[in-house]
């Protein structure tokens, strides 16, 4: 039932019908190229998160030793998924619950905008999204766009690699845009959810942001996230900021008035900074010191400088003209060389570069995705 498309360089899997249905159509549709997708980033794993002098075996029993413990908190569905992505791809199950373990173990830097009414040209949500985490691992080279038709779920589009199906990036039926950043913190674990299976169950289960606001706060969670959500069809986001046990949100336009935070009418906005005091106390990122009281400043950190304050001047400067391409130079401006994917979303329409090599990729080109062609595509 499943089959292949092209969106420009992108291939494109529309897939449908029961978990294992799913999974086997992506791991039979592009058999050679997920096999060596999960290859690639099995590589990229021993570089970044082995042990000198030490083989590969300490990597994959790390890697083990994580997915047992995220392992119980997976929706059963996810897990039948990754069966039938195993048996249709060949491959050895236990090469994809090691694939699927490395986001929650390694430091992803991000940063993420949205912007909606008065802030935009046309009034029109407006999410800018770069993923910026290792450009160096060439996962880049196996990007996809996936079409999920999920059985009783939302369909959503899914902008991902080969032989993964987490959510890091993605789009629901229901307008709803996810994207996280990396926030390392003190408070961390791997008893809960991964990352990318929480900002899956947002896209197939949330009607609305306050549906998505509950899946992650009320989750079992892993290690330090910010989120950025949209809702295009009600014209409002939000951005929550995760430890292992807290989850503080902030809707567009209540920010707190604290030192380094900005505030622009219309506008909210993300990178490794958190603005929760207590959410910050822990934080390892943008400077971060747990050993120090209080709400110790980010400055002199990329993630804040550029990624944070940098992105807020941009949206200040552009306040009331915002449009997709505006948020294209913006994503561009404050990617740094690591940047592996950048997306703007304006729904029903989507605009996806991801990196060509060590070419970040907001430096382009975009290419333009019709969601609701996709959505609608069987």
């Amino acid at each position: 039932m499943g089959r292949v498309s092209r969106v420009g360089d992108l291939p494109v899997l529309h897939l449908r019908g029961s978990p294992y249905d799913m999974g086997y159509q992506h791991g039979s549709l592009l058999r050679g190229q997920v096999r060596a997708s999960l290859a690639n980033a099995m590589a990229f794993a021993n570089r970044q998160i082995g042990v000198p002098g030490v083989g590969r075996w300490m990597v994959r029993r790390r890697l083990d030793r994580a997915w047992r413990q995220m392992e119980p908190f997976i929706p059963a569905r996810y897990l039948e998924e990754m069966e039938g992505l195993a048996d249709g791809a060949e491959i050895p199950l236990k090469v994809l619950q090691r694939v699927h373990a490395i986001p929650d173990m390694t430091s992803v830097t991000c940063a993420s905008a949205a912007a909606s009414g008065s802030a935009t040209r046309e009034g029109r949500m407006i999410h800018i999204r770069n993923l910026d985490w290792a450009i160096q691992s060439d996962v880049q080279r196996y990007a996809a766009l996936f079409v999920h038709h999920p059985a009783g779920q939302h369909a959503f589009v899914n902008v991902g690699w080969l032989g993964f199906i987490g959510v890091i990036s993605g789009v629901s039926d229901r307008g709803i845009s996810v994207g996280e950043i990396g926030a390392e913190t003190q408070d961390a674990g791997l008893n809960g959810v991964p990352m990318p299976f929480l900002q899956r169950r947002v896209l197939e289960e949330a009607d609305d942001l306050r549906e998505a606001v509950s899946v992650v706060c009320d989750s079992a969670r892993t290690v330090g996230y910010n989120y950025l959500f949209a809702d295009a069809l009600n014209s409002q986001a939000v951005a929550l900021e995760t430890t292992r046990t807290h989850c503080s949100v902030f809707w567009m336009d209540a920010e707190p008035e604290i030192p380094f935070a900005v505030r622009v009418p219309n506008m909210i906005l993300r990178s490794d900074f958190s603005v929760d005091a207590e959410v910050r106390a822990k934080q390892l990122a943008a400077k971060g010191n747990p050993s120090k009281p209080g709400l110790e400043s980010p400055l002199g950190s990329s993630a804040y400088d550029v990624r944070y304050w940098g992105q807020g001047l941009l949206l200040q400067k552009f306040h009331g003209s915002i449009d997709p391409e505006v948020a294209m130079a913006i994503a561009g401006s404050i990617a740094p060389s690591s940047n592996m994917q950048s997306i703007v979303t304006a729904y029903p329409q989507m605009w996806v570069a991801t990196a060509q090599g060590r070419r970040p990729a907001a430096q382009g080109p975009y290419q333009e995705v019709d969601l609701e062609a996709l959505l609608n595509s069987f």
